[in-house]
């Protein structure tokens, strides 16, 4: 997708598209109308709930292995305390 991401004053402009066979003239910010900007969020939104889900997957899995890693800490003491 065409955003820009930069820290600039936002140009807010007349843009004419064409709905159904038919010319209007929309108010768009910086190049993108009311609808490319929608569906611009919906395309960021879609990308953070993929970004959060890999998260939640690592970090299960660091979990796991901090987990793993206490449960073999614990056995090895256990050895150590009552071996003969």
């Amino acid at each position: 997708m065409g955003v820009n991401t930069e820290r600039t004053m936002a140009a807010i402009t007349d843009k004419t598209i064409t709905i159904n066979g038919m010319k209007h003239t929309v108010t768009a910010v910086n190049g993108m109308d009311r609808v490319e900007i929608n569906n611009e969020l919906h395309y960021i939104g879609d990308q953070i709930l993929k970004l959060k889900m890999q998260q939640a997957a690592l970090i299960e899995a660091r979990n796991m292995i901090d987990q793993h890693n206490k449960d073999r800490d614990l056995d090895d003491l256990f050895l150590e305390m009552f071996s003969l």
